[in-house]
């Protein structure tokens, strides 16, 4: 829902900010106050194509901000979609210049303008007389339609999407295999490369190890002299360190005639020892003995094959490609019996799959019927009584929702045929006929934000308070703002807001006003009766706002 609008130098507003609420809110005013301003701010935030003359006269640049708190379903969808944090508050700007292309921000990063447009039918509808961006759509019914179905029903296409999905695959694999040119000069051609590699068995790990091993010996074999040498300053017979450190040992043994002298004799003589072991142990690692040189030859010879089958072949894996190979061999080969059993496969799946989605279409047109009762219910709340509504069947090619496609066709008045709605509401009967719509919808969709922009003009008397009841109740799923001529309509508000606009020697601007109850019956009793308001008329006003 929308929490908070701010404007600024955006036609004649200058600098305002409303803070909406829940539930019904009805904007009033007179004609050019600045009403459909608000509104265009709106479509401008959520996307809308913007003109550079709808920028305040004298400014460079105009600033919308528009402040959501958004449902856990649509933060995810934000989130998983868009990768923004948008948590349960998001804050979505738009900065309009005349020198440059506007600048747009969700909470604030940067975002393209596709973005906003994209992410407008989830959060907010704007309905005028003449338009509503969602619910005309045909593509748009098959969903409505499904969501209606699911609030009787959950999960009422799992079973399907799961064959279809295993039908798709196996179809993907079938196609892919078909359309493969497996003849038999490139069966000799993929024989004779997978013979050069047919003995070749090194993983990525076994020539890592490989390399490891090589590198380590060839460290070894170049460094051999001054290891000697080391070698040879602790081990030398005749002036080694061993040698030195023994004979000292000995001189001092020769000396222990106290305790202190033991002492030294037996640290020196654990010295020597260790010293003993480490040197030995350091000659197996790194003594002559210890290089294999014909290890480093054949592990320089074999590091010198995978490089050049690597270069030749242009493939870090070569194992991984002699499989293919091998299965690419397999797959010519054996390429009729593959192709039987998939084909087998395919015909069982896609017959599992058009008996799922006939069950499918059977829910769908027995739900079809209660949701043409449930809009026709609607629809003579507002006086439509003799109007009808159906949904029309077509079958098409399987897809992940079955094989329906289906649109919603009416008829406002009696002996008339229904059409598609979309054609039907280019006439008279439009605001109703989309209000009827909503409030059955409104409660499915994930929009929490529903507009009417004067979609009840041209009617009057229980008509207009027909609508005004359709809409609150509609407020009751979702936030509703209502901008209104009719005083039966902004009766029925939870919340008023009053839009005038003032003047003064240098400029015009608009004023957004909420209203408390005293203030919203003076704004109804203007409604009813125009500039003059008298008594008699605060009294109706009064009585109207007491019918909510």
């Amino acid at each position: 829902m929308i929490k908070q609008l701010t404007i600024k130098n955006l036609a004649i507003i200058d600098d305002i900010t409303i803070d909406f609420e829940e539930g019904f809110n009805v904007l009033t005013g007179e004609t050019g106050a600045g009403k459909s301003i608000i509104i265009d701010a709106l479509s401008l935030i959520f996307g809308a194509r913007a003109n550079n003359e709808i920028i305040a006269h004298g400014k460079d640049s105009a600033f919308i901000s528009v402040c959501l708190y958004l449902n856990d379903n649509l933060s995810k969808y934000i989130y998983d979609n868009y990768d923004i944090d948008v948590m349960d508050e998001c804050i979505i700007s738009r900065t309009l210049s005349t020198s440059s292309r506007s600048t747009c921000k969700i909470n604030g990063m940067i975002v393209p303008l596709h973005v906003l447009q994209e992410l407008s039918g989830l959060l907010i509808d704007i309905s005028s007389q003449n338009e509503s961006q969602y619910l005309l759509n045909h593509k748009n019914h098959l969903n409505l339609l499904d969501k209606y179905i699911e609030s009787y029903v959950p999960d009422f296409k799992e079973k399907y999407i799961n064959v279809y999905y295993e039908y798709k695959g196996i179809k993907k694999e079938y196609d892919d295999l078909m359309s493969k040119n497996l003849d038999q000069s490139q069966l000799e051609f993929l024989e004779y490369k997978y013979n050069e590699l047919k003995d070749f068995n090194y993983s990525l790990e076994d020539i890592y190890n490989i390399n490891l091993e090589y590198k380590e010996l060839k460290s070894k074999s170049q460094n051999a002299a001054v290891l000697e040498e080391i070698i040879d300053i602790f081990d030398n017979d005749s002036n080694g360190v061993n040698a030195s450190l023994f004979m000292a040992l000995k001189s001092l043994g020769k000396l222990c005639s106290n305790e202190k002298l033991n002492d030294y004799y037996e640290k020196f003589n654990s010295l020597y020892l260790d010293l003993y072991d480490l040197t030995d142990e350091f000659k197996k690692e790194y003594g002559n003995d210890s290089i294999d040189l014909d290890r480093i030859d054949y592990l320089s010879n074999e590091i010198t094959k995978i490089n050049r089958l690597r270069r030749k072949y242009n493939v870090d894996d070569v194992l991984a490609y002699k499989n293919k190979l091998q299965a690419e061999i397999d797959e010519i080969n054996n390429k009729e019996i593959v192709i039987s059993k998939l084909s087998k496969q395919l015909n069982e799946l896609k017959d599992k799959a058009l008996a799922e989605a006939k069950k499918i279409t059977e829910i769908r047109n027995k739900y079809a019927k209660k949701l043409s009762a449930d809009v026709k219910n609607e629809l003579n709340d507002l006086y439509l009584l003799d109007a009808e509504f159906e949904v029309v069947f077509q079958t098409v090619d399987l897809n992940k929702n079955g094989n329906d496609d289906v649109e919603f066709y009416m008829s406002a008045n009696k002996g008339v045929p229904t059409r598609p709605l979309i054609k039907v509401a280019s006439g008279g009967e439009v605001s109703r006929i989309m209000l009827g719509l909503k409030a059955v919808f409104s409660k499915l969709s994930m929009v929490d934000t529903i507009i009417f922009d004067e979609i009840d003009t041209g009617v009057s008397g229980k008509v207009a308070y027909s609508m005004g009841k359709k809409m609150e109740k509609i407020s009751k799923s979702a936030q509703v703002l209502s901008i209104t001529h009719l005083p039966q309509v902004a009766a029925l508000s939870d919340h008023h807001y009053y839009i005038y606009k003032v003047s003064d020697d240098i400029k015009t601007k608009t004023i957004v006003k909420p209203l408390n109850e005293f203030d919203k019956e003076k704004e109804v009793a203007r409604l009813l009766s125009g500039d003059e308001i008298s008594d008699s008329f605060i009294l109706a006003a009064k009585e109207l706002i007491s019918s909510k």
